[in-house]
Parts: C-alpha cells; structure tokens; sequence
C-alpha cells in the first residue's frame, strides 16, 4: 500500500503538472479542458494501479525492501550452527544473519515506517472525508426550508427542456431563501433563489433552469462530490485542489454553452448579471454545481457568452486521445515505486523462471530452506537452492547469493541457476566475482546470468573471457556481451572471429551483428570461405545488413555455395546491396539450379517493375 501511495504521488505529479502546463499556455476549449482535468486527476489511480497489479517497473522505479526485526529466532547469533555443518564464509554469515527464523519461536517484528505512515494517511484521510461527508450534511440542513415550485411557467419551461435533453428521469424544482444562487443538487434536483421567482423575465428564467438542467445532464454535481472526495482523500497532492478547480471551472463555461444554445447567449449573459447582484458572500460550505458560486469568473463568462451566442458546442475528442496516450505513456515510462516483502510478512513471492509461487502460508517454509543450505550434507544444501529457485520467493535471494562462496561447486552452481530465475533483485556484484572463478561451467553461468541481467559494468570482464582456454565459456561471454550490447563489447568479439572453434566463430559473427560492429574486409572475406556453412551464412547476414558492397563479387561468386541455405542468403542479400554487378548476378539467377534462389531473383524483378 505504501508504494502504491508513492507511485500514485509521484504519477498524479506529473499528470497534473504536465495538465496545468498544457491548459497554461493553451486556448483550449471548455470540453477539452474538462477532459484534461478529470484524466490528470483519475490518472494518477488508474496508472498507479496499472503498474502494481503487471508488476511494470520502469527505469528509475525505486524498490521498497521492508525488513523485520527478527529477536529469539532460530537464527539469532546467539543459536550455534548445527554440529558438523560447514563454517560459513564472512559473506556468508552476513547473509545468514539477516535470513528469518524459520521455527516457530516467537517472535517481534517492528512495525515499519512505511506501515506507519500509510496507516498516518488512512486516518487523517478519514478524517477528511469525514469533515466533508459533515459539511454536506450542514448544507442540507441550510436548504432544509425549501419547497416545490409549483408556478406552472416554471415547471411548464422545465418539462420543455427536459424534453429537448432527451433526458427521461424526473427533476424536482424548489425554491430555498438560504441561498442566493440556483444551484443543481445530486442527479435530479433544481434548487432556485426566492428571488428568481420574481424578478426574472421569461427568457432569463429559460436560461437560468437550461444552466442548471445542464449541470444535471452531465452529471457535474456528482463529478464535483468525486473530486472534492479525492482531494481530501490524497491529501498530501496539492495539485488535486488545482484539478477540482479545474473541473469546476470547465463545467459553469460547458453549461453555459449548453443553455446558450436552448435559450441565447444574451438573456443568459443578462441572467447571470442579475444573480451576482443578489450575492453578497457565497453562502455555502463546499464547492457546488451552481450557476454563480464562483464569483471571480463572471465577467469572464459574461464576455464568453456575447463572444460566442449561441454557437455549436466546444469538443474534446482530441483531448480524450491525447488523455488515453499521456496515461499509457506513464503508466509505462514513469518511475514508480514497487514493494517487496522481505521477511516474516505472509505474502506470494514473486513468480520466477519455474513458475512456482509460494503460497501465503508457505514463508515458514521458505525460511526453513534457507535453514537448509548452511546444512553439514552438500546434497542437502544444493536440494535446498534448486528448491528456493523453483519457487521464485525474494526473500531468498540473500541466502542464494551466499550460497555462491559454498565450498562445493555442485552447490554453488545450484545456487547461481536459482539466482538465475529471479527477473530483477540479485546483485550484479557478486556474479561477476565468478568471472574469475577455477570452475569453467560456473565462469560460463557467471557470463550467461549478466548477460540477463544486461549489466554493462561487467563488460570488461566478459570481454575477458572471449579468450577463456574452454570454449563454452567464450561462447557465453560473447553471447553475453550480444545481450548486454554496448557497443563497448565489439572489439573483444571481433577478437573471437578467427577463434579455433567453429561455434564461436559463427556466435562472434552473429554478435558484431547485434552490436553493430564492423569487420575488416579482409577477416570478413575469409568468414565467405569458412569450413562451416552456418559461419558463411552469418557473415552473409553480415554483408547484408551492413551493406559492405565490396565483398558483392565473393557473394555472387557463392551463389554456387554447397550449402542451399547459404545460397539463399546469398541472394537475398544480392537484393539489397543492388550494385549493377549484382543485378546482373540476379538476371543470371533466374535460370539457376536452385528453386529457392530463382524465386528470390523474380521476387527482386517483379519489385523492380513496381517501383517503375
């Protein structure tokens, strides 16, 4: 819940932020800013939502790791080591000493800061609302002496508009000496000033219920109870205030514009001057659909009126796509902040490479493997990591990580496959310690494992290993600097294009490919002729996609290659260098042996026509 607050903080900031900018220096119309005001301050919920419930974390995202005290546990520094086990290492114990009991002694967890500070917002949040809920409730009581209007021209004029609004529900009409303004009240309820039963003319009356009816069509009193509910419910997003404001604002300018059209923009105009001569004060405690409570936008909205009269309605479609696309873009690319349960809390770990999750009950369990892989027996620790791997659980991955620096190798390299199916929270540090590691299936784990993670600190050290003495270990390194792709990579690959072994030479081929790397002429001229035809077709794709038209006499020269998927390259890769030599070479092609290599010739012509 905390992070869920934090994203929404920060998310509703740049919503809204990015809102006032855009209406700041903008004309928009009435339609588009209201649009714009509700997305920016529902958004902030709906993106916050959005990437809590995917896990979505963007870059920037900050990770919350809640820790709880752990004091009499099975693992307290006080408790010896089970009799025989293995002396942990100093990394070890730092580890271990942070890993839960897992028995069932008591224990006292702290309450943590962010537990206090979301439950902090939970009451003053209720509070709020509650203050507010209230001041509706003394609203009411002030209105409490109003009556039905049953003046014929009055409800005669309303039945008329509701008939033109298409809208079906009844609307009750009443009259109140407590207010000075009409106001529209929930969904189905016009509230008017004593005094315009009186002193209104005919059309001024018209305008006047065509405002209010406006409000009820659009809703706008209980749009209005929305906003002012989530800005005392988030309090701590000043903004919101801005937003509420904002739709305010925006629904007085589109009921004006709706009445406009049903009665003309003058008697409107007129009607609107009449009712601020009758305000002194605006008599209400909390912001309402009302024609005139907003006394500082009138004489802006008098001049809108006669500006406009009674021209067609403002829009908003474009501001609603614009909307749709500003939430997808932060919902996808903003910074937010994420949870992550660490210790005693009972909740799901996070889904991890097997798939398996551990259930709410199953934390006591989880703890007990840690317990496990600091066991005297090497097989026990080992079943215990590829076990903690399986189920994916965070709260693990200390312990995974110590277990790196276990004595046996079977256990360390268990350790590292289960670290290996954590998508994020293991450390890049520790892994690239086992660059340099004795084992060469654990060097080639270490490599393939950053490569994952895309750590471009460890480039130099992988880059290292392009010369390792083992050759899956160099075919991992350069698989792993595909991964990582910085460009920073590409010359310890280029280093590999000539290596003795002929699945390292077609991975170092394919890496330059995907590190936009160039090879020299001469290097890539004897990659045409190597011994192997999955390296001549991947320096083809080479040729191809760098569109070295140097080596098009070897390409043409290989479409006799004995390798019919080499072939196949070859001419695809005729068609895009499109040098007169190779056009020629597929004039020629039309006629060769190969199918594969004829389609691709008449493919290449029949597009030629086309562009003719």
């Amino acid at each position: 819940m905390s992070a869920w607050l934090l994203t929404y903080a920060v998310h509703s900031s740049v919503l809204l932020g990015a809102a006032w900018l855009v209406l700041r220096f903008s004309s928009a119309s009435p339609a588009a800013r209201a649009v714009i005001w509700r997305a920016a301050m529902l958004g902030g919920l709906v993106t916050a939502t959005i990437q809590a419930s995917f896990d979505i974390r963007p870059a920037g995202t900050i990770v919350l790791d809640v820790v709880v005290s752990d004091e009499g546990g099975a693992n307290s520094p006080s408790r010896p080591a089970p009799a025989g086990a293995a002396e942990p290492t100093a990394f070890q114990q730092e580890a271990i000493e942070d890993i839960p009991a897992y028995e069932s002694a008591p224990q006292q967890s702290a309450v943590s800061v962010a537990t206090m500070l979301t439950l902090g917002w939970l009451v003053l949040a209720l509070l709020l609302v509650l203050w507010y809920a209230g001041r509706h409730l003394v609203l009411v009581g002030r209105l409490g002496d109003r009556r039905a209007v049953t003046d014929p021209d009055w409800t005669a004029m309303l039945a008329t508009l509701r008939s033109e609004a298409g809208l079906q529900r009844q609307v009750r009409l009443t009259a109140s000496q407590a207010i000075s303004s009409p106001v529209a009240l929930g969904s189905s309820e016009i509230c008017l000033p004593l005094a315009a039963l009186d002193e209104l003319e005919p059309a001024q009356r018209r305008a006047m219920l065509a405002h209010e009816l406006a409000h009820l069509v659009r809703r706008d009193p209980q749009w209005l109870v929305l906003a002012c509910v989530l800005e005392r419910l988030f309090f701590f997003q000043p903004l919101n205030r801005l937003a509420r404001r904002g739709i305010q604002e925006s629904a007085e300018y589109l009921a004006d514009e709706w009445a406009a059209r049903r009665s003309g923009g003058v008697p409107l105009a007129r009607c609107l001057v009449k009712v601020a001569e009758w305000i002194e004060a605006s008599p209400l405690g909390v912001p309402v659909a009302g024609m005139a409570e907003q006394r500082s936008q009138l004489s802006a909205r008098v001049a809108h009126l006669l500006e406009r009269g009674d021209a067609p309605p403002s829009r908003g479609r474009v501001a609603v796509v614009c909307s749709v696309l500003g939430l997808v873009a932060t919902a996808l690319f903003a910074p937010g902040v994420a949870g992550l349960p660490h210790s005693g809390a009972n909740v799901p770990g996070e889904t991890a490479g097997a798939g398996l999750v551990a259930a709410p009950g199953d934390t006591a369990v989880v703890r007990a493997l840690m317990a496990r892989l600091r066991d005297e027996n090497a097989e026990v620790r080992q079943a215990a990591a590829d076990a903690l791997g399986r189920i994916g659980d965070p709260l693990a991955i200390p312990a995974l990580v110590a277990s790196l620096d276990d004595p046996e190798a079977e256990v360390r390299s268990s350790a590292l496959d289960a670290l290996s199916q954590f998508e994020r929270g293991v450390p890049a540090e520790p892994i690239r310690a086992l660059l340099a590691f004795g084992d060469p299936e654990i060097r080639a784990r270490a490599a393939s494992m950053l490569g994952q993670m895309r750590d471009r600190s460890s480039v130099g050290g992988i880059g290292r290993l392009v010369q390792d003495a083992d050759a899956d270990v160099r075919r991992e390194a350069i698989q792993a600097l595909a991964e990582i792709r910085d460009p920073a990579g590409a010359p310890a690959v280029a280093a590999a294009l000539q290596d003795r072994d002929v699945d390292v030479r077609r991975q170092a081929v394919q890496a330059m490919n995907e590190l936009g790397g160039s090879i020299p002429d001469a290097t890539l001229a004897g990659l045409l002729q190597d011994r192997s035809a999955e390296v001549r077709q991947e320096a083809v794709m080479h040729v191809s996609e760098r569109q070295v038209v140097s080596m098009a006499p070897q390409l043409i020269r290989m479409l006799d290659d004995p390798s019919p998927d080499v072939r196949e390259e070859v001419a695809e890769a005729l068609t895009e260098i499109r040098t007169t030599e190779s056009h020629a070479a597929l004039r020629r092609a039309l006629e060769h042996k190969d199918p594969d290599v004829r389609r691709i010739a008449v493919e290449y012509f029949g597009e030629q026509e086309e562009d003719q």
